[in-house]
C-alpha cells in the first residue's frame, strides 16, 4: 500500500507528481482530440450543406420536382454533425477543467472535470446502444424482406 502524506485526510486521493503529470498530458491529448472533433463536425455539416444540389435523383423526380431526397440528406448530415459535436464538447470541457484543476491544485475543479468525462461516457454509451438497436432492426427487416 502506498504511503500518503501526513497532511492528507483519510479517504482523500493523493496525486503525486508523476500521476498528476500523466493526467495533465492525457488532458492535453483529450483537448486536441476534442478540437479535431469540432473540426470534423463542422466539416460534416458543411459537406451536408454543399451536398444539397448534388443529391437529386432525376428518375425519382416527377416533372422535375425535388422529392425531398436532397433535403433529407442535408438533415441527416446536420444530425450526424450535431451528434458528434456533443462528445467533443464534453471531452473539451473535461480536458480544460482537468488541466486547470491540476495546475491550480483545486480538488473541486478536478471533480467537475471528472463529471464532464462521466457525461461524455453516458452520451457515447446511449448513442452506441441506439446505433446497435437500429442496426439490429435494419438487419431483421433485411432478413425478413429476403425470405418472402
Amino acid at each position: 500500500m502506498s504511503q500518503e502524506p501526513s497532511n492528507q485526510a483519510a479517504g482523500e486521493l493523493y496525486l503525486d507528481f508523476r500521476l498528476s503529470s500523466s493526467l495533465y498530458e492525457a488532458a492535453s491529448w483529450g483537448k486536441l482530440l476534442a478540437i479535431l472533433g469540432f473540426v470534423l463536425a463542422a466539416a460534416v455539416l458543411v459537406f451536408g450543406l454543399f451536398l444539397l444540389p448534388y443529391v437529386q435523383v432525376p428518375a425519382l423526380q416527377p416533372n422535375g420536382s425535388d422529392v425531398g431526397l436532397s433535403g433529407f440528406a442535408t438533415l441527416l448530415y446536420a444530425f450526424i454533425a450535431l451528434v458528434y459535436f456533443f462528445p467533443s464538447l464534453y471531452l473539451y470541457n473535461f480536458s480544460t477543467q482537468l488541466q486547470r484543476g491540476l495546475k491550480e491544485q483545486k480538488r473541486e475543479q478536478v471533480r467537475k472535470a471528472i463529471r464532464q468525462l462521466k457525461i461524455m461516457f453516458k452520451f457515447l454509451s446511449i448513442m452506441l446502444l441506439l446505433f446497435l438497436v437500429l442496426f439490429a432492426g435494419s438487419l431483421v427487416l433485411l432478413l425478413a424482406g429476403t425470405k418472402v
